[in-house]
């Protein structure tokens, strides 16, 4: 039996994942914190698409919690990864305590990686099996309110990049997707006021369920990074290419 893996798929771009890969006939694995909430988003999934899901409930922060999940991961055969998982502080990094902000890196990058080196060693061997990790836009544009945020998604990609090298030959595909701004929980959760979803300029906000679709036919033609959305490129493009004296300027003017 195939299994797809899916950390972070109570609700977004999380369960969005679980959603497809259900209807493609993988048993899914979700991880989540809220039991009553991913226990509904199994219960609708089995009854919509009749395979078996099963959850694990799991705060990343807690490192007992992320070592259980690796201990039943270990004995499954997971074809399909996707590293969702994400952590948001409310306060900046200045102004918190630095143990509250390492949850950040314990998050998104320690949890990140041990289920990646568990999991990517196995398809390795067997020749199989696809890996997404889910970064952001946010990996191209520091700032003073996003400091280990930005920082954490910016490593997500460079890994995900030197994975996929190193994987590209073996049977295995690796993707890192970086969404824009997606109408999800997490900004609900972070207090971002409801003002903040509406389109201004290149600013697009996208449903998780197209992020999903884009990144996944992406991936049937090749690993990498994908960037869903055209206005999303544009801006990717223009931060790359924009000086970075005067990006420094802007993004200043942002944080006041």
């Amino acid at each position: 039996m195939k299994y797809a893996l899916i950390t972070g798929g109570t609700s977004g771009i999380g369960a969005a994942y679980a959603k497809e890969l259900a209807s493609r006939g993988y048993n899914i694995v979700i991880t989540g914190r809220r039991r009553e909430v991913i226990e509904k988003k199994a219960s609708e999934i089995r009854e919509r698409f009749k395979v078996e899901v099963e959850v694990v409930l799991a705060d990343f922060t807690q490192r007992e919690e992320l070592d259980r999940l690796l201990k039943r991961v270990e004995v499954m055969d997971i074809e399909f990864l996707v590293n969702n998982v994400g952590f948001g502080n409310k306060k900046v990094f200045l102004e918190d305590t630095y143990e509250s902000q390492k949850k950040m890196l314990d998050v998104q990058i320690d949890a990140m990686c041990r289920i990646t080196h568990m999991v990517s060693k196995k398809m390795k061997a067997s020749g199989r099996g696809n890996i997404i990790n889910v970064s952001s836009l946010a990996a191209f544009t520091p700032a003073s309110f996003n400091h280990l945020y930005s920082a954490s998604k910016s490593f997500i990609v460079t890994f995900s990049e030197a994975l996929y090298i190193d994987l590209m030959e073996s049977g295995v595909g690796v993707q890192v997707v970086c969404p824009g701004f997606t109408k999800t929980d997490f900004h609900r959760e972070m207090d971002i006021e409801e003002k903040t979803f509406e389109n201004r300029g290149l600013v697009r906000w996208m449903e998780a369920d197209k992020v999903v679709e884009i990144s996944l036919k992406k991936m049937e033609r090749g690993g990498g990074i994908c960037i869903p959305g055209t206005c999303n490129k544009i801006l990717y493009l223009l931060l790359k290419f924009l000086p970075r004296g005067v990006y420094y300027k802007m993004a200043k003017r942002m944080s006041m």
